[in-house]
């Protein structure tokens, strides 16, 4: 596939990268301060067929094979282009600079540049929604419609979102202390992370219930776990991005469908319906989930976006 820049030494960490599904092929684009790792599965009937590209964007300390069952799965694949890849900072993916949402935005159109693609449905979850909507605001003209699954915005944040973000300057200092250990060569040696395994694990969980649920939601906030895969400097990175006040998509005009938590865990549904209420060409779907929607409630996440991108792109 193509890449850019190739004399640079930044390269990805191959050992690290996402397993491909079927029909899906390796990306690499390498950029002047990191280096990408992405695949690219055009529809069967030819990219040029598909009624157009998306672009699939996890959340922190996440990866691209947080997308490997959906985009395995997904009734999507028959008439759409799918693009998948790790963040900057993130499993195969590198960077030598801080991952800012505005970063992450160059990076996605540097990758559609590298698949010669105009322009691209983003769809993203949590952090990747942020950068989603980072990405609609610096680059409409690249920008088809926006997906975003249980996205941060300001006006829909709970108390328990909202002292989080009041943690900021001790993520600062953290994030600080990740760099200096870094620059004085004291580097971990990350372990390969296949969240589609953690997930299938996870779906026992919650079929349980009761002290299961209350199990997989301590797991699956915990910032010691995800720890495990990432560094210190790129969470706490994430975090500081998330927390971020969220970007102004409402006078872009485009349309956007978003996922709300029915849970109310980290944004409230109501004042979420209420932000999409005032968005022109915004839809709203809730979904039963805490804050994971991919790891929770997979095909209702893929029956309703199929059905919205039906009635949005007709082809």
């Amino acid at each position: 596939m193509c890449t850019e820049l190739l004399t640079m030494p930044i390269l990805p960490r191959r050992e690290l990268a996402f397993a491909l599904t079927p029909g899906e092929t390796r990306v690499e684009v390498v950029r002047p301060d990191g280096a990408l790792s992405a695949s690219f599965a055009p529809a069967p009937l030819g990219r040029e067929a598909a009624r157009g590209t998306l672009v699939l964007i996890h959340g922190v300390a996440s990866n691209a094979s947080r997308w490997e069952e959906f985009t395995e799965r997904t009734p999507l694949r028959r008439d759409w282009n799918v693009v998948r890849l790790d963040l900057r900072g993130h499993a195969a993916s590198v960077t030598t600079v801080p991952a800012t949402l505005e970063k992450h935005a160059e990076d996605l159109v540097a990758l559609l540049d590298a698949l010669e693609i105009r322009r691209a449905v983003w769809v993203g979850h949590s952090l990747g929604a942020q950068i989603a909507m980072m990405t609609a605001t610096l680059y409409p003209e690249r920008t088809a419609g926006l997906v975003l699954l249980d996205p941060l915005v300001d006006e829909a944040l709970t108390p328990k979102a909202e002292k989080m973000a009041a943690r900021r300057p001790l993520v600062r200092a953290l994030e600080g202390w990740g760099r200096f250990l870094h620059a004085v060569g004291w580097r971990r040696r990350l372990p390969h992370y296949s969240l589609r395994e953690h997930d299938q694990r996870a779906r026992e969980m919650l079929k349980a219930g009761g002290d299961a649920l209350e199990a997989f939601i301590k797991e699956y906030s915990s910032p010691w776990r995800d720890l495990g895969h990432i560094h210190l400097e790129h969470y706490m990175r994430d975090l500081l991005e998330t927390g971020r006040p969220s970007p102004d998509i409402r006078g872009l005009g485009i349309p956007v469908l978003v996922f709300g938590s029915r849970s109310g865990s980290f944004t409230g549904p109501v004042r979420m319906a209420r932000w999409v209420e005032g968005m022109p060409g915004g839809a709203y779907e809730t979904v039963p989930c805490v804050h994971w929607p991919l790891t929770e409630c997979p095909d209702e996440v893929s029956g309703a976006m199929a059905a919205w991108l039906g009635r949005t792109f007709p082809g």
